[in-house]
């Protein structure tokens, strides 16, 4: 009785908290109790999508991936035509204690910001996981066959591990648990161990989800076989990062996933001038993303990534957005993109006033925009996305020049380069392909809340050529690069250490 209502409470909190079931038309399930749970195929498929919402509704808190993915560089700087907004410069600073703590600051309660150090959600999505996995092992569901039962768990542990990679790209060191009803106190565990688990738990249920699923609906958004291969390596390359004894072990493994993806034939690059279905979402080149609906109300409403970069007509009213909140530095956009050289990237996401240094810039990749009228101030309609076919075939070619296997790494690459009509790469192996390759995540990622985490990574977050503002060594080796965690986590678990460079 006690593992029930304990099931029935998580429930209910999943359901008020998650957002992606009204679009979907699925049953609400709060008025369902005790053995009531879990008697069809509805049932598990309502329970799966409150928890995919539960996932969305952490990302749409706060600007976590615009900001820690991508503002944080620090090439990203404030225009100067626009007061005030002090993030733009406390972030890319690395002064998040004051950001966090300060609620003067700027959109302070609006961008819920003092979230950004609570990890709360994301349990709630570990937990909720968790819970999903051992009840479709101990019941009989009407009209599930043992396949659907295992597709299901996978789900269940793609979730969970994706809660996992969000969180220890965040705070480093996360307290792991895999079981239900989770109620013991534990202290936090290593990240490279637990990124060890998470792949070990996602290698066991991988060929248990599709490719592809039959409802297009489903594309990106559920995850699928695809999702979990894309998961495990970007879990692989961030531990080549930190377990350096090990690197190559994870570069193969990331490699030979990279390849199973490609050999799949079931992802594909859109042609460039389709860049606006990319981000809408549920293409053939999206491995895994997070929905948003704007005609339920569904979408993150405040600074999210376009809302930094574009102003009227793409932001309304132009009373309020004459100038973009932020631009790129020129002098990283003329080490992307050299002048002279071909990219229809350029052409596509950027205007005449690509290296104005001024709040005239604008970067128009995520420009799905519904304002019809002077009186609607809005963001653009895009789902967020997590994991794309182009940022796949990259890190497979990152692997691969990192393993000195130089021709594959290249053909990957160029895979990129082609999609974008840019100059092919003809170089030498070694650090400049390695290069290369970071340079092309750089530009085909841009604004996706990739770029931090791969200067983490990689070591480049200490290379003034890479970020603006650059940690030190020991900066670094003390996790400068993490979060500031919030202190009240230790009132209900006193095993609980704070990230210590954020103590000082």
């Amino acid at each position: 009785m006690k593992h029930t209502l304990i099931f029935l409470i998580i429930f209910l909190t999943v359901i008020s908290e998650s957002g992606c079931k009204k679009f979907l038309n699925v049953k609400p399930l709060d008025n369902l109790a005790g053995n009531s749970f879990f008697q069809d195929r509805a049932d598990v498929e309502s329970n799966l999508w409150d928890i995919y919402g539960l996932l969305r509704d952490k990302l749409g808190k706060a600007p976590l991936l615009p900001w820690s993915g991508d503002l944080r560089s620090g090439m990203m700087a404030p225009s100067p035509e626009i007061t005030g907004r002090q993030y733009r410069v406390l972030v890319p600073t690395n002064q998040l204690n004051v950001l966090i703590n300060n609620s003067s600051i700027d959109f302070w309660s609006l961008f819920n910001m003092s979230s950004l150090q609570d990890w709360k959600i994301f349990y709630q999505v570990v937990q909720s996981a968790n819970d999903l996995y051992y009840e479709l092992g101990k019941r009989s569901i009407s009209g599930l066959t043992a396949q659907d039962i295992k597709r299901y768990q996978a789900e269940a542990v793609f979730l969970r591990c994706m809660a996992y990679f969000l969180m220890v790209r965040q705070w480093g060191d996360v307290v792991y648990y895999t079981d239900a009803y989770h109620e013991k106190a534990l202290p936090r565990t290593d990240m490279v161990t637990v990124v060890n688990n998470c792949l070990s738990d996602l290698d066991k249920v991988k060929d248990d989800l599709p490719w592809a699923y039959t409802d297009p609906a489903y594309q990106g958004i559920r995850a699928s076989k695809g999702s979990v291969l894309a998961l495990m390596m970007n879990l692989d390359m961030w531990n080549a990062g930190f377990d350096k004894t090990n690197a190559q072990k994870y570069e193969q493994q990331c490699a030979e996933l990279g390849s199973e993806i490609v050999n799949s034939n079931a992802y594909e690059l859109l042609p460039m001038s389709d860049f606006h279905k990319i981000f809408k979402g549920r293409t053939k080149e999206s491995l895994f993303e997070i929905a948003q609906n704007s005609n339920y109300g569904e979408i993150i409403m405040y600074e999210t990534f376009p809302d930094m970069v574009l102003h009227y007509p793409y932001k309304r009213p132009i009373s309020q957005h004459q100038y973009s909140f932020c631009y790129f530095r020129s002098s990283f956009l003329r080490m992307l993109f050299p002048q002279g050289q071909p990219d229809l990237r350029v052409q596509y996401w950027f205007d005449e006033n690509m290296l104005d240094d001024n709040g005239n810039f604008q970067y128009l990749k995520f420009t799905n925009i519904y304002a019809i009228s002077d009186n609607e101030d809005v963001n653009p309609d895009n789902d967020i996305i997590i994991f794309r076919y182009a940022g796949i075939l990259l890190l497979r070619a990152e692997a691969l020049a990192d393993l000195g296997q130089d021709a594959e790494a290249i053909k990957m690459l160029n895979l990129v380069r082609t999609r974008a009509q840019a100059t092919l790469y003809t170089g030498a192996g070694g650090q400049p392909l390695q290069d290369a390759v970071f340079a092309e995540r750089a530009k085909e990622l841009m604004g996706e809340g990739h770029y931090y985490y791969d200067l983490i990574r990689t070591g480049r977050v200490m290379d003034p050529r890479w970020d603006y503002y650059p940690l030190t060594q020991t900066q670094f080796n003390e996790r400068g690069w993490t979060w500031p965690l919030d202190p009240t986590v230790q009132n209900q678990n006193p095993y609980i250490q704070l990230n210590s460079y954020w103590l000082k």
